[in-house]
């Protein structure tokens, strides 16, 4: 791979991160500066408008690629071309209005799915700009790709927070109350359409590259998604149970491998739950704004509990000298950090850091 050295060892760890299989470190993956940047004669090219900015595939692609020479990808990142129409985009596959904003894209400001007696097709749309821009940009990515890097999937989304922008939060959680079995028969159908737009999006990437990856950047050689619910911050565990639930599990049993993305306090209500699928692989923690972020000390025992259940954890940390004590406290087996450096030499003795931190780690823990 033109901008990752060590790849095939990178594609190893993931290996064995995946089947639970020894490694000499937990899996790090650090950025940080070149020092001698990769010959180039690609500049970034200004963004002329919001649509420029998030649907002229051929910039984005211009732009990704001018930076890919610039960066050091130590450890296991790797260079990752993520298609974003921003979270959710499944809703907009299915017709629902979007509004672009600088650092993100709304699906949720006009709900379609207004009148249960009036309902439109549930299904993907095939004319819609955002299938038709997601498309375009998996397509012509991947077969430019030449082996050089490697093109995600989009921001899918969670089926109830999909499904939310279609009808509407408070719409939904009223619905919840008052007419289950038909949301629990509407979530089916958006799970379905889910399920058709990764087979369709991972056939026009299968042909060109190995494996795929997400907007959460790990590498599976079979089907991996990050998959979600951030509607559950919202409900009861047993709302939960009922609504949430059945989704996730149909979207882990599809999948070869699956990372439940567990975002706020608001959440931590349904982790037993989510502990308990057999399917799900692991958990990526975020504590949202205004908690502790993820190497405090509080969330020590959360990490236990989730590494006790037998799932993988995946953590971003802002400050790599919090990786240690962080090894001090719970197990590398299964762990995944995602962290950056000022500069290579920095990366690189942290990468010899953390291999060190870790052996030390896995001596308490078997001693």
């Amino acid at each position: 791979m033109k901008y990752k050295d060590d790849w095939a060892a990178c594609q190893a760890r993931f290996d064995a991160f995946w089947s639970g299989g020894p490694t000499d470190r937990c899996l790090v993956a650090v950025t940080a500066p070149r020092q001698t940047p990769l010959p180039s004669d690609l500049s970034f090219q200004a963004y002329g408008s919001l649509e420029d900015r998030w649907m002229n595939a051929d910039r984005i692609f211009h732009n990704l690629l001018a930076g890919c020479g610039q960066v050091f990808l130590g450890g296991e990142s790797f260079p990752n071309f993520f298609p974003n129409l921003g979270p959710g985009v499944v809703a907009g596959f299915m017709g629902s209005p979007f509004r672009l904003a600088e650092d993100t894209v709304w699906f949720d400001r006009d709900p379609i799915l207004r009148d249960w007696d009036r309902m439109p097709p549930i299904q993907l749309d095939r004319e819609s700009l955002p299938w038709t821009v997601i498309r375009r940009m998996t397509e012509q990515w991947v077969s430019r790709s030449g082996g050089d890097f490697c093109v995600a999937l989009p921001d899918l989304g969670g089926t109830l927070d999909i499904l939310a922008s279609l009808r509407g939060t408070e719409n939904l959680l009223t619905d919840f109350l008052d007419r289950p079995d038909d949301v629990l028969s509407l979530v089916e159908d958006v799970d379905r359409i889910w399920l058709q737009c990764y087979r369709e999006l991972q056939a026009l990437l299968s042909p060109h590259q190995e494996g795929t990856t997400a907007w959460l950047p790990l590498w599976c050689r079979g089907r991996y998604y990050p998959i979600q619910c951030d509607l559950s911050a919202m409900i009861s565990p047993d709302h939960f149970l009922q609504f949430a639930l059945p989704s996730l599990e149909r979207q882990a049993a599809f999948l070869d491998r699956s990372i439940y993305h567990l975002d706020g306090p608001g959440q931590l209500v349904h982790l037993d739950h989510l502990l308990a699928m057999d399917r799900l692989t692991g958990i990526q923690w975020v504590p949202g704004a205004g908690a502790p972020d993820e190497m405090d000390p509080a969330w020590y025992p959360l990490y236990r509990k989730i590494q006790a259940a037998g799932k993988l954890l995946v953590l971003s940390c802002r400050d790599p000298r919090r990786i240690e004590p962080l090894l001090d406290a719970i197990s590398p087996a299964g762990l995944y950090v995602a962290t950056s450096c000022g500069t290579e030499a920095e990366a690189r003795d942290l990468l010899d850091q953390v291999a060190r931190w870790s052996e030390t780690a896995l001596r308490r823990i078997e001693g």
